[in-house]
Order: structure tokens, then sequence, then C-alpha cells
């Protein structure tokens, strides 16, 4: 029986596993084997995740604190007439991958990969400008829309 591991791409006979550097066939139990197996993948998936990072870092250029950035609202937090996307700014920067952001409005709860903004190429808005109290992006939102955000409005006459 051959396995291919696809991670690998190297096929992986269990009964050359099993057999000794003398050629003997040495007894090796199923949870032996799976051991193995599992050990093999283990290490092809660390390798795959180091080759993603790499990529993410050529792909993604670093940016700096004070920099302007855009943040693309989901279509679920926002309704048919709010912003497809808010400008922020980069207050801090937290295990070198994770960014806390603020707007006018204030600090956004969430900290943000690099991969969920775009930089911008000029500055709109700077830290001295930026609230102080946290809010979401829904928040956000739903206080730059031009119909008061999501949801429906009930009249009571």
């Amino acid at each position: 029986m051959e396995v291919e591991t696809e991670v690998q791409n190297k096929k992986i006979d269990p009964e050359a596993i099993s057999k000794t550097p003398d050629g003997i066939t040495a007894t090796i139990s199923r949870a032996q084997k799976v051991k193995v197996f599992r050990e093999a993948v283990r290490e092809g998936l660390e390798e795959q995740a180091k080759k993603m990072k790499g990529t993410s870092s050529k792909k993604f250029q670093k940016p700096t604190l004070g920099q302007n950035i855009r943040i693309k609202i989901p279509d679920f937090d926002r309704a048919k007439m709010d912003p497809r996307s808010i400008i922020a700014v980069i207050t801090d920067i937290k295990d070198v991958e994770f960014y806390e952001l603020a707007t006018k409005l204030g600090k956004l709860k969430a900290l943000y990969t690099r991969n969920q903004f775009t930089l911008c190429k000029e500055n709109f808005l700077s830290n001295e400008e930026v609230g102080t109290e946290e809010i979401s992006v829904r928040e956000v939102v739903n206080k730059l829309s031009l119909v008061a955000g999501q949801g429906f409005r009930k009249c009571s006459c």
C-alpha cells in the first residue's frame, strides 16, 4: 500500500518504514505508522505556512505609524447607501503584524492584519484628529451613513 502525501509529493511506503537497515521487516503497530504519517504531514504544513508568510510579506508593504489606510466595509455591516470604505490612521502596531486603527469617530475595537486594508498615498487624517473612545466598524458606518445605518425605523404615530 502506497500513500502519497500532497504536502511533500512523496510516496511513502508503510512497509519500507517498517524495515530495519538490515532489510529485516520489523513489526510496527498501526499507531506507530499513523504517528510517522502525522509527523510528515506536520512538517509539510509548517513548510507551506512559511512559504505563505513569505509571499504575503512580499505582496504587502509594511505600513508605518500615522499612515492613512482604507478599510473596506463588509456588505453585511452597511446599508445600500452607506459608504463602501472608511479612512483610518494607524495608531499602534502590536506583535509586528497586528495594527490598531482609529477614525475621526474613535479607535476601532478590532485589531487588523495587513491584508485587511489598503494604504493611502496621501494623508487625510493625523493622530491628533482621531477620537479616543472605542467603537466598532458598524457603529462608525452608522454615524457616517446618510440614512442612519441598517435596520428599520418605526413611526409611533
